[in-house]
């Protein structure tokens, strides 16, 4: 019961956290976490390196779309 509640806290926690750091809503965070973690195994996910994951992409991507200006 308290591993189960450690992952809620870190889901919410990395939603927070992305939401802040990249300045969407909480509610846009929540899909694109949710699209990340729909073809992974909730149980074995390190949230830390997800949110590390997430941030990278959305970076590269910026970027991608800044350079193609």
């Amino acid at each position: 019961m308290k591993r189960k509640q450690t992952k809620e806290s870190s889901y919410l926690a990395i939603i927070n956290d992305l939401s802040e750091d990249i300045g969407i809503s909480t509610e846009e965070t929540k899909n694109l976490v949710n699209v990340a973690l729909s073809s992974t195994d909730p149980r074995d996910v390190n949230y830390e390196q997800l949110k590390q994951e997430i941030t990278t992409f959305l970076v590269i991507n910026i970027f991608f779309l800044i350079c193609k200006l």
